[in-house]
C-alpha cells in the first residue's frame, strides 16, 4: 500500500517538473517576443527621425543659386 503513495508522489513531482519546463519556457518566448517588439519599435522610431530630419532640409533648402552659395560660404550647409 505505501508504494502506491510512493508512486502518486513520483508522479505529481515529474508533473510538477514538467509544468516547471513548460513554464519557463514560455516565459523565455514571451521575453524574445517583447526583446524583438522594442528593437522593432526602436529602428522605426531611428527611420523616422531620419525621414524628418530629410523633410525638414527639404523645407530650408535655398531656393536659388545665391542662397546656396550663401549657406556654403556661411558654413551651415
Amino acid at each position: 500500500m505505501i508504494q502506491y503513495v510512493y508512486i502518486g508522489g513520483g508522479i505529481i513531482a515529474l508533473a510538477f517538473v514538467a509544468w516547471l519546463i513548460w513554464f519557463s519556457y514560455r516565459a523565455g518566448k514571451n521575453n524574445a517576443s517583447v526583446t524583438t517588439a522594442k528593437a522593432a519599435a526602436d529602428s522605426a522610431t531611428a527611420i523616422t527621425e531620419k525621414a524628418e530630419a530629410m523633410a525638414q532640409a527639404q523645407a530650408d533648402k535655398p531656393a536659388t543659386e545665391d542662397g546656396v552659395l550663401a549657406r556654403l560660404d556661411g558654413g551651415s550647409a
